[in-house]
This record gives structure tokens, C-alpha cells and sequence, in this order.
């Protein structure tokens, strides 16, 4: 996880990409937000600030959303002239400590890593580079629970780096911040190879089904895949979900099979292990499909709904001597998945590509010119303030994975919802009328970053003492009149056999009021400014 670099000539920035390093560069130590659509340059600004700062004998930290990301990167800053170290939860703890060790002496001046690289014991760091800063993996949700970009702040106050965000979908609380100016905003609207961005067209899948066409696949975009194979281009095909089908349901008595653990339903993955299996992606559990029905009998048992694995299967059918890879959570286990991936794609040796989110963000492939979202309102209707922005920027950053060098990409999005305002926003690839459309709808309801926001989280063994629980800290809370004060069970309320309750706190203040009730407070856990309010 060491490598030495070569120091070698940095590319020729164009005079946008320039006029950020300098401005950065020479500003006092602050909070710079970087906005640059897909494509446009902004990895090789960060290795210019990167260089220069090393330059002045300093360090650099350049935070990544996932540990997937950390090879190919390796690979693009191997032009500067330093020992590159990697920080990340999946290291062992030889490994880790041989790192530290490097980090704490100076020796390492580049260090590359997930949110868990902020605790580095650092020489003299001089600048900390957050890439792809809206994503929520950032956030650790489990105790002790912070935000990177919070801490990149807190850093900056007490070592006096300077700290850099970057994306092509900023966080709507980063570009708000931007706005009154707590940050210094620096936009990039063209791509770095001069191409255009990808042409989007959204496809409404009810006028599929009006004419009479049942497959997953609408008709322009099998014709669009097809066409893209003929001329030996590559193909990614997106859809938020693995496996083969969401629910499977016995058609004479209605039976949908269920986690005997879990609120929810089981996964039926087709290709999973050598038989086929019903499982669940919240405890994990394992069950053989049957080929009746445990209720009743019947042998009538139906699949619905549908994933990456199933999207896999079809296209083996309509292209079967195209070469097809799936990358998503059951076949990208191992540690060097990602770099295989990315070898692979480079090589030419892939034609389609199916994924899952894990392939909306790092992928630079030249000959990638067709994007296929299979299924957009996944993620639209989940009861969340943010769930418009998740699904803006992860329809925008695969979009963007399209068309990314001389010619012009395409991207279909298939959906039954087409009028929502995050797909409208998306083919326009316009992030300014979609923040202006979210920040007016925000500030109306007081919601972030109009407001601050707590989840208190309740767990426990019993679905009555939860529920008893919540109804008792509620009572208490209620006594002020500044916050709003929301109880209710989670989204999934059983997991693994322990109950959740959340109640969610809403004001100026509540972290205040959560002090002045720290004793009500004993058996419940404490989330500030939570990534997810279900």
C-alpha cells in the first residue's frame, strides 16, 4: 500500500483549471468548494494543489467516498515525486501502523484513504482534498458518528491547511455555504476533452407498456445497445439493486416470503451460489428457494420486481455473444475486485457493464458512450428530505460516466415517473435549477440548512418497550416549543431481531435541548445531522 513515485511533468492545465490552483494557492487557509461537472478536470487540479504543497515540504490528504477508489488513483498520482500511503478501515493492523509510522516522520507526504485517514497522525499537513464531497459515505454511522467534511473544517481551524471539496453534485449544504460565501466557490462548466456533455433522453416506460412491450429493456435502448455493440463501443447499465427479483409470492394464498429475522421481504438471487436462494441484505440469512409454497403447497410461486442479476441474465439472452460483467455487492468482494474491473474496461475486454451505485463514481473508461439507467424511481419515493438531491446525484454522476473523451456520449433513463424534478434535471444536466428548485423547497419547510436536525435511535429487543420507550422521551421533549419533535418507527423497524425507533428532533437548537435531557437519554443513541432521517 506503499508506492514510490516518479517525479515527472505534470500536464498543462487549461486556463480555468489554472486560475483555481493559483486562486487556492494563494489564499489564506480556508474552505474552497470545487463544482465541476462530470469529466471536467477536477482530479488533475488536486494533483497540481497536491504537488505544490508537497513541494513546500508539506503533506496532503486526498479523502475518497469509497476504499474501491484508491488503486486507480494510486496509479494517476504516481507522477508525484512522493511515498504514497493508503488509510483505510480494511487494512491490518501491521499495515496500519507501518503507514502511521511513515505518516508521523514526514516520510509519506501523500496520503490517499476513506474518512478513517482523517485520524493519521499527521507530520505537517498542508491540505486536505475531499473528491466527490456530497456523498454520504463520508458519514460514519456508527459510534463514535461524525462527518468527514465537518472535520476537514475542525482541521483546518487547528492545523491551518487548506481544505478543498469537490463534485459534480454538490451537497446542497456545501453549495448553500458556498452561496453566503463560508466557502469560495470555483465552477467548471466545460469538460476537460472539449466534448460535450452526454445527450440524455428519458424514456417513460408506461407508453412501453401501452405498446405492448414487457421487458426491462425499452425499445430505444435495445436498439441503442445494439447499435453501440455493432460499432464496438462499451455499454454501463445502472440499476440500484442486486439480485434477480425483490419479492417472491405464492399466487394461490398471497404468501411473500419474509426474513424470519427482519421487516422485510427476502431477495431471490438466481445466480447467487449453485442453487437458488432467497436472501436477505439486512441480516444476511441464507435460504434455499423451495419449490412450494410453505403456506399452502402450491407450486404456483412468482418472482417480482427485479436487480442487477436478473438484468444480467436478459441481456444474455438479447446479446449473447456480447462479453458481460456485473459489479455490484455479491460478485466485487474481494480487494482487488475494482482494480480487475478497471483493468478490464481499459483493456476493451467488457463490453456492458451492470452495476449497481458502486459504478456511478470513478469510472473513466474512453470508449464508455452509452449509459443505460434501467430503473430511475428507485430511490424517489423514499419518505426523506434528501431523497430528490440522492437521486439527482446518482443519476447525474452515471450519466456522467458517458461519452467522456472525443465523441459525444448517450444516456436512456427508463422511468415510470418522467415529470420528477430530479430527472427533468438531470437530461438538462442543470444542478443550478435543481439546487434553486430544492433550496426554495427547504427554506419553506425549515428543513436544512434552514435548521438543524438530531435522530435519536431507540434499539431494542422488545417492539412494546420501544415503542414504550419512545412514547415516554417524546412526552419529556415535548415540554419545549422551539423544535419540532417527530416518533416513529424506522423504516425497517426489525433488524436482526432488535426493534428501532427513531425520533427526530427539528430547530435552532437541539443538540441544547438534548443536554438540558441528557438523563431521559440513557438508552438511546445520538445522531447530529444524520445522512438518513427513516
Amino acid at each position: 500500500d506503499n508506492i514510490k513515485n516518479k517525479s515527472v511533468k505534470l500536464k498543462k492545465l487549461n486556463k480555468e483549471q489554472k486560475e483555481i490552483v493559483d486562486s487556492i494557492l494563494n489564499d489564506k487557509p480556508g474552505v474552497s468548494l470545487i463544482h465541476g461537472i462530470t469529466g471536467s478536470g477536477k482530479t488533475e487540479i488536486y494533483k497540481q494543489l497536491i504537488n505544490a504543497k508537497i513541494a513546500e515540504g508539506k503533506q496532503a490528504l486526498l479523502l475518497v467516498p469509497e476504499i474501491s477508489l484508491t488503486p486507480q488513483l494510486l496509479k494517476y498520482f504516481e507522477e508525484i515525486s512522493t511515498d504514497t500511503a493508503v488509510i483505510h478501515s480494511r487494512l491490518s493492523d501491521g499495515k496500519r501502523a507501518e503507514n502511521w509510522r511513515k505518516i508521523y516522520s514526514g516520510e509519506c507526504k501523500l496520503i490517499i484513504g476513506s474518512r478513517s485517514a482523517m485520524f493519521s497522525p499527521f507530520h505537517d499537513l498542508g491540505i486536505i482534498i475531499m473528491d466527490e464531497e456530497h456523498e454520504w459515505t463520508y458519514k460514519q454511522d456508527q459510534s463514535p458518528r461524525y462527518h468527514a467534511r465537518d472535520l476537514a473544517k475542525k482541521m483546518r481551524d487547528l492545523l491551518g491547511c487548506q481544505v478543498v471539496l469537490g463534485s459534480a453534485t454538490p451537497s446542497i449544504e456545501s453549495m448553500y455555504n458556498a452561496k453566503i460565501e463560508e466557502y469560495k466557490l470555483f465552477t467548471i462548466k466545460e469538460r476537460f476533452s472539449g466534448t460535450e456533455l452526454p445527450k440524455v433522453e428519458i424514456v417513460d416506460m408506461r407508453e412501453e407498456l401501452k405498446g405492448g412491450n414487457y421487458s426491462m429493456f425499452s425499445y430505444k435502448l435495445e436498439q441503442k445497445i445494439s447499435s453501440t455493440l455493432e460499432k464496438k463501443e462499451q455499454i454501463i447499465l445502472f440499476l440500484n439493486r442486486r439480485g434477480s427479483a425483490s419479492a417472491t409470492v405464492c399466487r394461490d394464498c398471497g404468501l411473500a416470503i419474509s426474513c424470519k429475522n427482519c421487516d422485510t421481504k427476502l431477495t431471490y438471487h438466481a445466480r447467487k451460489l449453485k442453487h437458488k436462494t432467497l436472501i436477505c441484505h439486512h441480516c444476511g440469512i441464507i435460504e434455499k428457494m423451495q419449490d412450494n409454497c410453505a403456506n399452502c403447497k402450491s407450486t404456483r410461486i412468482k418472482h417480482f420486481g427485479t436487480g442487477t442479476e436478473k438484468v444480467e441474465s436478459e441481456l444474455r439472452k438479447l446479446f449473447p455473444t456480447a462479453r458481460i460483467h456485473r459489479a455490484d455487492r455479491d460478485t466485487m468482494s474481494k480487494k482487488d475486485s475494482f482494480d480487475k474491473l478497471h483493468k478490464a474496461l481499459n483493456a476493451g475486454e467488457i463490453d456492458i457493464l451492470v452495476g449497481t451505485q458502486m459504478i456511478g463514481k470513478g469510472f473513466d473508461i474512453a470508449k464508455v458512450s452509452l449509459v443505460g439507467v434501467i430503473l430511475a424511481d428507485m430511490g424517489l419515493h423514499i419518505p426523506d428530505f434528501r431523497a430528490s438531491e440522492r437521486s439527482f446525484q446518482l443519476l447525474t454522476q452515471v450519466a456522467g460516466r458517458s461519452g467522456r473523451r472525443e465523441t459525444q456520449g448517450d444516456v436512456f433513463i427508463q422511468t415510470y415517473n418522467p415529470g420528477h424534478p430530479s430527472l427533468v434535471h438531470s437530461k438538462k444536466h442543470d444542478y443550478d435549477s435543481f439546487y434553486e428548485q430544492e433550496i426554495s423547497a427547504r427554506e419553506a419547510a425549515i428543513l436544512p440548512p434552514f435548521c438543524k436536525i438530531i435522530k435519536l435511535i431507540h434499539v431494542t429487543d422488545s417492539k412494546e418497550a420501544s415503542a414504550l420507550a419512545a412514547q415516554k422521551l417524546k412526552a419529556i421533549l415535548n415540554t419545549d416549543t422551539e423544535h419540532k419533535i417527530y416518533s416513529s418507527p424506522a423504516l425497517i423497524p426489525r433488524i436482526n431481531n432488535k426493534y428501532y425507533w427513531h425520533i427526530i428532533i427539528e430547530g435552532p437548537t437541539p443538540s441544547e435541548l438534548i443536554k438540558a435531557n441528557k438523563e431521559a437519554l440513557e438508552n438511546w443513541r445520538i445522531d447530529v445531522d444524520p445522512v438518513h432521517t427513516v
